[in-house]
């Protein structure tokens, strides 16, 4: 122990004697946090100033009309842009836009085109047409840039389908508003009237049955008791006359409410018709994605993430047909199970499709490339999809005829009413014409009073049936149950229909910038880079002069002496790295104690491993480590997520120290959870008897071989 430590002395001596060394040491022990810092800061935080990537933005839209609505989805994106800070948009025309991504002064362009809004739109016309834009993306500018601008372009592609789904359900909401008033403000008022004057007219009807049967007692008084029945017609057609003013205003309320029913079904029809448009873009977006199969197996896996908005889009559409259809089971007595279960097996062919793409996702990002029997699997299910919206159409046209006759059944109970007014007002007329012909002969007056008895008995009971069907009508929510939620609010039915689903998110360890996300990243690699600089700068083998003048320690005593000069070195080159990320940079950290400690272990850790490789292995040894550094850049999920690399990254990454290192310098910066930092500084400190393994166990049976190839190196004269 004592000869060990001489070592160590001798080298402090040498170092304190020699300006020039002093300075060198000083040199590497800073030159590593200098490597860290500068990549920390240059990484503060990227994706908050995305507002400096020029990006430009051409719109031809001419916009579009459909009765009182009128929309210029150009207009609005473009109105939507301007007030949001994540890229520079510049608004151009088409030649300089294409020029600009061209020449490299844009990033990234998206065009407009000049019938976008009309086929936005389309399925209020029923010639659909898929609403496109075009996007040129110059790619070979910088790699990240385009992945931010392809976000962008997604983000505007999404907040399209949100203002198209809004504006149908506005558009929709619309239409049927038309008649509202109508529904809302005049059928109880006019079913009031109505059973009102009715049983007025009962009450009147009463009256004279009970003056025919006087008739018919007092047949001797025939002449008298007649004048007696013809004083009370003006009161009858009085009374008739009040029920028949609004004979009129029950047409008026058919007509408007049997048209709504009509756009109702009309509308559904054409909602119905779309979806052999939405799964024709689902089947584009799909070879879209497959065509990236070869070249770019994640950007694959994107495209295919990005048509499951669609499926879930057509299964909400496909709920809200399925209600609609229900309701009028319910309250109509249609029976419309066949179609309800059509359109329920369309929307598993639809989760059967997100779940192929799901399955398909996962297995090209854990492999890293497209397996050869997804793109047929998802083929397939868009094809099993599209026949399942087919099947849902037919039976829908099967049924839309029998809807619009129990609607028009519904409703013909006001033709009966206004009939009925009308053979009323007519009744006292013949009643009139039977009482005069009974002042010429008693007989031909009991046989008309008879004849009267019986007419009226057969319209009391009339009345009564059309006074029930009246209040039916009035108790009756088929019609408000199907229209009224949507024309009270059509602004409300187009947000819940384009957003049915909201999400709070609540972030577990947040990390204020990416600055701090990168720094452990970044300050172990600066730990690794501060050990590679010290076996490249300083001997790590004792000279045999220096040997003799400490009395001959052995081979572990000069292994150990040396390493604590490295090991001195590398404990301050971590310290300076983390005293300057915390105060310096200022990075957050929850423990920046363990912070600090970490850091110093990480450089116990590597600097054994560098230095074992290099005196057991010498110039070759330092090679080692400079590749194991390449590996784990790329392989300890630093920067991306272990599980999205390829296979063979995957593989290592158990066996490489930056993995546990920067795990555990994370749970430092971000909030410790302390079950997963042990575990992890655990399993990194093993690497120190990996690089005792190397140092001590390995260097034995090597010794010759190196030897030979030592000499072979100097008498090159050209490697140190």
């Amino acid at each position: 122990m004592k000869k060990l430590f001489n070592i160590f002395k001798h080298d402090i001596k040498n170092v304190s004697k020699n300006m020039i060394i002093f300075v060198v040491i000083i040199g590497i022990t800073i030159l590593p946090a200098l490597y860290a810092w500068f990549n920390i800061a240059s990484n503060w935080d990227p994706y908050a100033n995305t507002g400096g990537l020029p990006f430009a933005i051409c719109s031809k839209d001419a916009g579009y009309q459909y009765k009182t609505v009128k929309i210029n989805a150009g207009d609005s994106i473009i109105d939507g842009l301007k007030g949001k800070p994540q890229m520079k948009w510049d608004f151009v025309s088409e030649e300089e836009a294409k020029a600009g991504v061209k020449d490299g002064k844009y990033y990234a362009a998206v065009i407009i085109p000049e019938d976008f809004s009309e086929n936005l739109l389309s399925i209020v016309s029923g010639n659909f047409k898929q609403a496109k834009l075009q996007y040129y993306a110059n790619e070979k500018k910088n790699a990240i840039a385009t992945k931010i601008t392809d976000k962008g372009v997604q983000a505007i592609e999404e907040s399209i389908g949100t203002e198209y789904v809004d504006t149908l359900g506005k558009t929709l909401g619309t239409a049927l508003g038309l008649a509202s008033d109508e529904i809302t403000n005049k059928k109880g008022e006019l079913a009031d009237k109505v059973v009102s004057d009715l049983k007025d007219t009962k009450k009147d009807i009463k009256t004279f049955k009970s003056s025919v049967d006087v008739l018919m007692d007092t047949l001797d008084s025939i002449e008298d008791l007649v004048q007696s029945n013809k004083e009370l017609m003006p009161t009858v057609k009085k009374s008739l006359s009040k029920a028949g003013v609004f004979n009129e205003d029950v047409k008026s309320i058919l007509t408007a409410t049997k048209g709504t029913a009509s756009d109702i079904t009309a509308s559904l029809e054409g909602i119905m018709s779309a979806g052999g448009t939405y799964m024709t873009n689902v089947a584009d977006k799909a070879d879209e994605a497959f065509g990236y199969s070869d070249n770019d197996p994640m950007k694959a896996a994107d495209k295919l993430e990005r048509i499951k908005v669609t499926n879930q889009k057509i299964i909400s559409v496909n709920n809200k047909v399925i209600s609609i259809l229900e309701n009028m089971q319910s309250n109509l007595g249609v029976n419309c199970s066949k179609a309800i279960k059509k359109l329920q097996a369309a929307n598993k062919k639809q989760e059967a499709i997100i779940s192929v793409i799901n399955a398909a996702v996962k297995k090209i990002r854990s492999t890293g490339k497209v397996p050869e029997n997804v793109q047929a699997q998802v083929k397939q299910a868009i094809a099993d999809a599209d026949q399942a919206l087919a099947k849902a159409e037919s039976s829908y046209l099967q049924l839309k005829p029998k809807i619009d006759k129990l609607v028009n059944k519904a409703f013909s109970v006001f033709d009966d009413v206004t009939e009925f007014i009308n053979v009323l007002k007519a009744g006292p007329e013949q009643i009139d014409n039977v009482l005069d012909s009974a002042l010429d002969t008693t007989a031909n007056l009991k046989k008309a009073l008879k004849d009267l008895k019986t007419f009226l008995t057969t319209v009391d009971k009339r009345i009564d049936k059309v006074i029930v069907k009246v209040k039916d009508v009035k108790g009756d929510n088929v019609i408000e149950n199907i229209i009224l939620p949507i024309v009270k609010d059509p602004n409300a039915l187009g947000k819940f229909v384009s957003s049915p689903v909201s999400y709070d998110t609540h972030r577990v360890y947040p990390i204020k910038n990416y600055g701090s996300a990168m720094a452990p990243f970044y300050s172990t690699l600066a730990i690794w880079v501060g050990a590679l600089v010290l076996v490249a700068v300083l001997n790590v083998q004792v000279s045999r002069k220096e040997r003799e003048k400490l009395n001959n320690p052995n081979t572990t005593q000069c292994f150990f002496g040396r390493y604590l000069a490295f090991f001195i070195i590398g404990q301050l080159q971590a310290l300076i790295i983390a005293l300057g990320d915390l105060f310096f940079l200022k990075i957050q950290s929850d423990s920046p104690i363990l912070f600090i400690l970490t850091c110093m272990l990480s450089s116990f850790v590597y600097t054994m491993l560098i230095y074992s490789l290099t005196v057991t292995f010498s110039v070759i040894g330092k090679a080692i480590a400079v590749i194991i550094m390449v590996l784990q850049v790329a392989g300890s999920g630093g920067t991306f997520p272990i599980e999205v690399l390829p296979g063979p990254f995957r593989a290592m990454a158990p066996f490489l120290p930056f993995k546990y290192s920067v795990d555990a310098l994370r749970e430092t910066v971000a909030g410790v959870n302390t079950a997963h930092y042990l575990q992890q500084i655990g399993i990194f400190a093993l690497f120190i008897l990996v690089g005792l393994f190397i140092g001590l166990v390995l260097r034995k049976p090597c010794l010759k071989i190196i030897s030979f190839f030592n000499n072979k190196i100097e008498e090159s004269d050209l490697i140190i």
